[in-house]
């Protein structure tokens, strides 16, 4: 008590003004009603809400002002709330016990302070601070962002990746198949997510070697990230660096290293395409998160065989494509439950008469053996999207129109960043006589992989037989600029041309196709002048025959007038089971030309061709 009194009294002496004043009373009774710990709790909630906001608002996809928002409701909350603590037991216009800070305790009698801080207004003020927080944000996910949307004002460039092809770093350019099948199954993983778009193996592997930089592949390729690595092979053991790196910025947002067995190889694989998918707040449903990098196989031996078959499948000549073969009958061998395998060995078969030019192929064989793979591979692997994609191809060939077209978009539901079953999808529409439902597949496959040179020629001719011919012009001049040592795209410019009647330039493309071929260009322009001669005049021309591809000779006799010639070919491809091929040829001018022939009509028949 001494004590007390003691310094009660200097505190007076010392003070005199805060001894009695309003400071002193605010301050007994902040103290009295425990404002402190009000203070406290409101704090903990706070950060409570904003840990909440902040974890949900990816899933939510709030906007990114949505937090500050928050934050600063919170704070404007808290008066109210510390008012409404401390008037709690007050009577109306006065705080508890009677007090007034704004007068002296003797002048009670001057009536109550402001109605400003009441209880119900406290209460209000606090409880409309979280309305409003919540009004804010419900009323974002219903007509803003949405849920499952994207908060971006352009959401393909934010969820967009490119995946880099991953340096060989083994020291022996034998294991370049290796580092290149690794990178094109993260890439296919990656491209299975329906939220993420990710360009073709193409479009990422024409920048192997070309020196530019991030942002400059980026920009050609319109993505938003890159990811590159490096794997080092070294016996059975892999070591594999891989980075995400932001376009704009060149910040590295995530990298890993991973050193295992090879038997791990898919496991590194789901780790990286999850780290990427998490980075890129891709959210990934149960069914595409066990799709995401499955267990192929247990065989390495079977792995490393069907990334050699991809290895050279993609090398798209007549002689990598055998070796394909090859490779991939090696690795059903190895392991008869493979998938991928299976769908890779369909591929190579289906497509391996395009690259045969001097003789006519063997369709019926080759389409059957690549028929039989793809229905395999489906039956292994009912959600393997590859695998539809090439039953799809396969059922065309043969000639089971509706199917094909069933089969190839159950491809692109099940995986729809693969453009090669877009584009092949385009490719059947638009040789079943449907070229303006083919536009869309075909501009969707551009887009996943710009600078395919196959994409690129096949919407070139699906924009000629839609009628569109200035786009499909300016498309194969494009496919051209992107393979300019590839005969097909200047014969196919040709073609356009002269369908355009814009003669000169097309003999020139025509030339530079024959030439690319090593033919002697007098046949080839005799050939042009016979079509060019036949447009004008009508009448029927002739020109020395020359060994080319059967389906471009199809197209020449058909053009210059000799429709015997013509059909007898035609007739070579129907009896050979090339049905599909059949029906490509008759969608282009062909079809016009040969229609009233009795015998063309009993050809079309045998094949199902109705359009």
């Amino acid at each position: 008590r001494t004590v007390s009194a003691c310094r009660h009294v200097r505190q007076g002496t010392i003070f005199p003004a805060m001894a009695n004043g309003p400071l002193k009373r605010l301050v007994r009774e902040i103290h009295r009603k425990s404002l402190w710990q009000v203070l406290g709790i409101y704090v903990v909630a706070s950060w409570a809400v904003l840990s909440g906001v902040d974890t949900l608002g990816g899933a939510l996809n709030l906007p990114d002002w949505f937090p500050s928002v928050a934050l600063a409701l919170l704070i404007v909350g808290l008066p109210g709330v510390l008012a409404t603590a401390f008037i709690q037991d007050g009577g109306r216009g006065r705080v508890a016990g009677g007090l007034d800070l704004a007068r002296d305790p003797t002048d009670a009698a001057g009536g109550g302070a402001s109605g400003l801080f009441t209880w119900r207004n406290a209460a209000l003020g606090g409880v409309g601070a979280f309305a409003l927080l919540g009004f804010v944000g419900t009323g974002w996910v219903l007509f803003g962002g949405g849920i499952g949307g994207t908060t971006d004002d352009d959401p393909t460039i934010e969820r967009s990746v490119a995946v880099l092809p991953f340096v060989n770093m083994s020291g022996d350019s034998n294991n370049e198949y290796f580092s290149d099948g690794i990178t094109e199954e993260l890439l296919n993983a990656l491209a299975q997510l329906p939220d993420l778009r990710v360009p073709g193996r193409t479009s990422s592997f024409a920048f192997k070697d070309g020196g530019l930089t991030i942002r400059q592949i980026a920009d050609t390729l319109d993505v938003a990230h890159v990811l590159e690595g490096s794997v080092r092979r070294q016996g059975e053991t892999v070591l594999i660096t891989a980075q995400l790196i932001d376009a704009q910025t060149d910040a590295h947002l995530w990298s890993d290293t991973f050193e295992r067995e090879l038997t791990d190889i898919f496991a590194i694989q789901r780790e990286i395409a999850t780290a990427i998918a998490d980075q890129l707040q891709v959210s990934l449903s149960g069914a595409e998160q066990a799709r995401l990098v499955g267990e192929a196989t247990a065989s390495t031996e079977a792995y490393e065989a069907y990334l050699r078959g991809r290895y050279f499948w993609n090398q798209r000549t007549a002689e990598s494509i055998r070796t394909a073969i090859s490779e991939f009958q090696r690795a059903v061998d190895l392991d008869s439950n493979y998938a991928e395998a299976y769908s890779g060995l369909a591929d190579s078969y289906l497509l391996i008469d395009n690259y045969v030019f001097r003789t006519m192929p063997d369709y019926r064989t080759n389409s059957e053996l690549g028929l039989a793979a793809a229905q395999r591979a489906v039956s292994l692997r009912p959600d393997l999207g590859m695998a539809h994609a090439s039953l799809g191809f396969g059922l065309w060939m043969v000639g089971d129109w509706e199917n094909a077209e069933r089969e190839l978009e159950r491809a692109i539901e099940l995986n729809p960043g693969y453009a090669i079953a877009h584009m092949w999808r385009a490719f059947v529409l638009s040789s079943t006589g449907r070229a303006d439902e083919a536009v869309g597949p075909a501009q969707r496959a551009l887009e996943l992989d710009p600078v395919s040179r196959v994409i690129s020629l096949v919407s070139g001719e699906v924009f000629l037989l839609g009628g569109r011919m200035e786009e499909a012009i300016e498309q194969l001049r494009e496919t051209i600029g992107l393979a300019p040592e590839w005969s097909n795209a200047w014969f196919a410019l040709g073609h356009a041309l002269l369908i355009e009647g814009r003669y000169d330039e097309g003999l020139e493309a025509w030339l530079n196709s024959a030439r690319l071929e090593n033919l002697d260009v007098t046949i080839p322009t005799a050939a042009y002048q016979a079509m060019v001669r036949y447009r004008e005049t009508g009448k029927p021309q002739t020109f020395p025959d020359h060994d080319r591809n059967p389906r471009t000779q199809i197209v020449m006799y058909a053009e210059s007038g000799q429709p015997d010639r013509a059909i007898e070919l035609f007739e070579v491809f129907v009896r050979s089971g090339a049905y599909g091929w059949a029906g490509h040829a008759h969608s282009l001018p062909t079809g016009d030309l040969l229609g009233g022939d009795p015998r063309y009509q009993a050809l079309l028949e045998e094949a199902g061709i109705t359009w």
